[in-house]
């Protein structure tokens, strides 16, 4: 079951919810008060310290995606670090 952020518009505060995506209409519907808020994305995905969760993979992984690469045409954009 996905967990979003919210903002609740009534106190400021930030609150998570665990919704189904089969219920989220309704949850919308049912919490007027609460905004969908996006934030940016998870510490693992990109490095503080520079580079991307690619430039820290294994080399077969890496080896891998050059091979999608090389077979995926001209306008391929892959990156493959």
């Amino acid at each position: 079951m996905p967990l979003y952020d919210f903002l609740n518009k009534e106190t400021g505060e930030s609150e998570e919810h665990m919704v189904k995506l089969a219920d989220y209409d309704q949850f919308i519907k049912d919490n007027p008060h609460l905004q969908r808020e996006f934030t940016t994305a998870p510490a693992g995905i990109i490095s503080h310290a520079g580079g991307n969760i690619v430039s820290k993979t294994s080399s077969d992984w890496r080896d891998h995606l050059k091979k999608i690469k090389k077979n995926a045409g001209r306008k391929a954009n892959i990156k493959t670090y």
